[in-house]
């Protein structure tokens, strides 16, 4: 029941986080077949000339552990957080500054790669990502942004709530507009634990668009599935 989300809650500082997690992706890149010439008749084609569609698919995936130290939470309500990544074959991420905020906007520092399923994991980090003081009628709340020339729009229901542990979707639409015009569309099932003001499970699916020119395009589909495996105060 709505009235019984009553608090506005903060995540502790000063905390470890293990979160493990599975990883995977399915690409497929679409290319028109280019003509091929008689090198008798160079501004002619020849009978082998064709416009047909070749389509190239590739996967990778990868399972492992994820690690976010809480540093602090500033004054403008920023957490500040460092966040790694041990995977079993490639996914391996070396540790890195974010401060990641309650309406998801996150900024990583520059310098160090971060992966696409750190970042969906500290997406629901921030303090407060849960505000009862943010949702409607409906217990739904949304956010819009613009963040590094892309638009960022997101939609955020709470399905169903059991002894503070939330059932929440995200509906998650991204547009990066540009010669190659990516799209991005992102569904997300998340169970968060409104006391200790963390997710305890993610499962996100995303599928996204790009084109190539020539009329190329390329379609990718990302999965990711992360679970929380330890909450402990931080190793002074």
């Amino acid at each position: 029941m709505l009235s019984s989300i009553v608090v506005v809650t903060t995540v502790p500082a000063a905390r470890h986080l293990v979160y493990s997690f599975a990883y995977g992706n399915q690409q497929t890149v679409s290319a028109r077949d280019a003509a091929e010439l008689d090198v008798n008749n160079p501004s002619g084609q020849s009978i082998h000339a064709t416009s047909g569609i070749s389509t190239y698919k590739g996967a990778l995936g990868d399972r492992g552990t994820i690690v976010v130290d809480v540093r602090r939470e500033q004054p403008d309500g920023g957490l500040v957080v460092v966040i790694s990544e041990q995977g079993e074959a490639t996914r391996t991420a070396l540790p890195a500054e974010c401060v990641v905020d309650g309406n998801t906007a996150t900024i990583c520092d520059p310098n160090v790669t971060v992966n696409p399923e750190e970042y969906t994991l500290l997406r629901f980090l921030g303090a407060n990502f849960v505000d009862v003081n943010r949702l409607d009628a409906h217990r739904h709340w949304s956010v819009s942004q613009q963040t590094g020339g892309v638009d960022v729009k997101a939609d955020y229901t709470i399905q169903s709530e059991n002894g503070g542990i939330l059932s929440i979707t995200e509906s998650r639409a991204l547009t990066q507009p540009g010669a190659r015009n990516v799209t991005t569309g992102v569904q997300t099932k998340i169970r968060y634990d409104l006391a200790r003001g963390i997710p305890l499970a993610i499962d996100e699916y995303v599928t996204q668009r790009e084109e190539r020119g020539s009329g190329a395009t390329a379609s990718t589909i990302y999965q990711t599935s992360l679970q929380l495996a330890s909450d402990a105060p931080a190793t002074p």
